[in-house]
């Protein structure tokens, strides 16, 4: 396969050995849907998250309020390293389907 113009990645390291796509995480359950919550950032809709982040954010309670911790973290997130930051310490991340993924940093 020929790298496309501007492709650097691909120009330097060649095709991908494997890919990972988005429905695979999905349906392995490493991704969340959220789209239905709404919630967007930068005229983008949150359309998933890590179930790591669920976990993290559920704690010992029976259920996750990520709509109200979205509502609350994001006027707080900052620009840092190319990476959107969201307090406490989650990154949020441009993703394949046209949204954003709420991940821990170790999840990338």
């Amino acid at each position: 396969m020929t790298p496309e113009p501007g492709d650097t990645l691909r120009e330097i390291f060649g095709d991908p050995i494997d890919v990972y796509t988005d429905a695979q995480a999905l349906a392995d359950g490493v991704l969340v849907d959220t789209a239905s919550l709404g919630i967007t950032f930068r005229r983008r809709v949150v359309n998933r998250a890590t179930h790591a982040v669920l976990d993290l954010l559920m704690g010992d309670k029976d259920e996750c309020d990520l709509a109200g911790f979205l509502a609350d973290a994001l006027p707080s997130a900052k620009l840092e390293g190319g990476v959107w930051q969201v307090p406490p310490g989650l990154w949020l991340e441009e993703n394949e389907v046209g949204g954003w993924t709420l991940m821990r940093p170790e999840d990338h």
